[in-house]
């Protein structure tokens, strides 16, 4: 893995982080984003949405003519899921990525021979 990821320029990387973060939006969030368009789709006066923090937790309450859908999620868990994954896979690139002197070296071993 080491291989491919020492290839990757900046823009690889941010490539990743937006495919990661619309993934974790569709599957992470599908039932929230399907109870929210039931609420938004609902005759007048019959859908609505409400989000608030309480007590460190983030809730989410959509309620439509069929029904109320309620959920919540800590701050904690919502920011590591939010950073935490980006977060290690840009570390484990600067790992894996050589220095400029390792690349100049490797550059001029190359002209040599």
């Amino acid at each position: 893995m080491a291989i491919w990821l020492s290839r990757w320029r900046s823009r690889h990387l941010l490539v990743a982080w937006i495919v990661y973060w619309v993934a974790l939006i569709l599957f992470g969030a599908h039932s929230a984003l399907a109870a929210a368009a039931r609420a938004l789709n609902a005759p007048k006066g019959l859908g609505s949405i409400s989000a608030s923090v309480e007590n460190g937790r983030f809730v989410l309450k959509a309620t439509s003519a069929s029904g109320v859908w309620y959920g919540t999620a800590s701050l904690t868990a919502l920011a590591l899921w939010f950073a935490g994954p980006p977060l290690l896979l840009f570390l484990l690139w600067l790992v894996t990525r050589r220095s400029p002197a390792e690349l100049r070296e490797s550059e001029r071993d190359y002209r040599t021979s």
